[in-house]
C-alpha cells in the first residue's frame, strides 16, 4: 500500500492505487469513521426565485421569516460552471418555494442548465405557461414539467381575481403538449403535483382523470405541513382510510401507450426513516447561491408537526460566491450531515412520548442542531418532484 498524505486541515488522501481520493475522519464513540469526500452529488435543487404570483392559503409564504428574492444572472452562472465538477450530475431542478416562470432569464437558465448534459425539470402553477414561453422552454431542452392543480391553487387564482384559472392552466399545459407534438418533440413529460387536505381529499379520485386529459404520465400526491394554527387542522396522514386514487390511466404517448402512475405519500409515521435528497445525493440552492441539503432546511418558517408547534432555521452550508459547489459538497460539515442522515443518528420525536422541548426549535436531545428527528419528508409523509 502506498503512502497516506495528511493535509494541513487534517484531511487525509488514499495513495494514487485507491484513486488519490480524500477522506475525512469522523470521531464516534466506538471508534473513526471514514468518509470518502467525492463530488458525486447526483441532482440539485435550484431555486431562482422566491417570488410568487399566487398567495396559497398552505404555502409557507404565509408565515416565514426570510426576504422573497431573486438569483442574480452571475450567481446562476457560477452554479453551472460549478456544477461542471460532478460528473455523476443527473438533473437539475428549477423549484423551490416560488414560481421559476417569473424569473425575467428563466429560458436561458433552463438552456444552460440543459448544456451540462443533466435532465432539467421544472415545477410550477402554470399559469405564466402560455405558447411563447412553452415554445422557449422546449427550444431550451426543458424535459419535464410538474404542474400544481391542488385546490390550494384554485382558491388562490379566486383570491387573484382570476375566475378562469384552472382553465388558464390546462390550456397552457395542454397548449404546450400540443407544441411539442407538432415539432416532434419527445419531451417534456408532464407530471401533476397535488398536495392533500382534509378539504380536498375529495378530489382526489378526480387526478387520474385530469392527468389523462393533459397527458401527464404521474401524479405526485404529498402530505400537507401546515405553517399557520388554521392550516394546522388540515392535515391528513394518520387517517385510517387509504386515499382514493386509482393506481393508474392510460397516456397515450406517440404511436405507443404509457401507463401513468400516482405516486402517494406515506400516511403513518413508522419506523423505516429515508431521506431522499441525502439517499439521492441531492443538493438545494437558494436565491443567494446558499446550499442546504433538503427543501425542509433551506428557509426560516414555522410550521407544525403532528399538531406541534415547531421553528426551523435556515441551515447554509456554504455559498457559491465565496467557495466552489465542489468544495462545499464534500467540506466536512456536510460530509458528516450526510452520513448522520443516512444512518438516521437522530431519536425519533414523534413516537418518544417524552415531553422536551427540543423538537420545538428544531434539536434534539442527542445533541443535534439542525435534527431531522421528526422530519415528514424523511417518512415519505411529504414529497416533493
Amino acid at each position: 500500500m502506498g503512502r497516506i498524505v495528511v493535509g494541513q486541515d487534517g484531511r487525509i488522501t488514499l495513495p494514487a492505487e485507491y484513486g488519490g481520493t480524500e477522506v475525512v475522519l469522523e470521531p464516534r464513540e466506538e471508534g473513526l469513521s471514514l468518509w470518502l469526500a467525492r463530488p458525486d452529488a447526483r441532482r440539485v435543487h435550484i431555486e431562482i426565485t422566491s417570488r410568487c404570483n399566487l398567495d396559497c392559503a398552505i404555502c409557507v409564504h404565509r408565515a416565514w421569516r426570510d426576504q422573497a428574492g431573486e438569483m442574480s444572472p452571475e450567481v446562476f452562472a457560477l452554479i453551472i460552471e460549478q456544477l461542471r465538477a460532478f460528473p455523476d450530475l443527473r438533473r437539475i431542478t428549477f423549484g423551490g418555494f416560488g414560481e421559476p416562470l417569473l424569473h425575467p432569464r428563466i429560458v436561458e437558465m433552463v438552456a444552460r442548465a440543459a448544456a451540462t448534459g443533466a435532465g432539467v425539470t421544472l415545477v410550477t402553477n402554470g399559469l405564466l405557461l402560455d405558447r411563447r414561453t412553452a415554445e422557449a422552454l422546449l427550444a431550451a431542452r426543458l424535459d419535464t414539467l410538474m404542474v400544481s392543480v391542488d385546490t390550494a391553487h384554485i382558491q388562490a387564482y379566486m383570491r387573484a381575481g382570476l375566475a378562469n384559472g384552472l382553465d388558464r392552466v390546462l390550456d397552457n399545459v395542454r397548449g404546450m403538449r400540443d407544441l411539442a407534438q407538432e415539432r416532434g418533440f419527445m419531451a417534456p413529460r408532464i407530471g401533476l403535483e397535488f398536495v392533500a387536505t382534509r378539504s380536498n381529499v375529495g378530489e382526489l379520485s378526480r387526478l387520474p382523470e385530469l392527468a389523462k386529459a393533459l397527458g401527464a404520465s404521474s401524479a405526485l400526491v404529498t402530505n400537507l405541513l401546515p405553517h399557520t394554527p388554521e392550516m394546522a387542522g388540515e392535515t391528513l396522514y394518520d387517517r385510517a382510510e387509504p386515499l382514493p386514487v386509482p393506481a393508474g390511466w392510460p397516456v397515450p404517448s406517440a404511436d405507443w401507450l404509457v401507463w401513468g402512475i400516482a405516486r402517494l405519500p406515506r400516511m403513518k409515521w413508522g419506523a423505516v426513516r429515508r431521506c431522499g435528497f441525502v439517499e439521492d445525493r441531492t443538493m438545494v440552492i437558494g436565491t443567494d447561491g446558499g446550499v442546504s441539503p433538503c427543501y425542509a432546511l433551506m428557509h426560516s418558517y414555522p410550521c407544525y408537526v403532528y399538531g406541534r408547534p415547531k421553528d426551523v432555521n435556515r441551515y447554509v452550508l456554504g455559498r457559491v460566491a465565496e467557495r466552489p459547489l465542489a468544495e462545499i459538497w464534500t467540506c466536512e460539515e456536510y460530509l458528516t450531515f450526510r452520513a448522520k442522515v443516512r444512518e438516521f443518528r437522530f431519536p425519533s420525536c414523534v413516537d418518544c412520548g417524552m415531553a422536551c422541548a427540543f423538537a420545538a426549535s428544531n434539536e434534539d436531545c442527542w445533541g443535534n442542531a439542525p435534527s431531522c428527528a421528526d422530519c415528514l419528508w424523511a417518512q415519505g409523509i411529504l414529497r416533493c418532484p
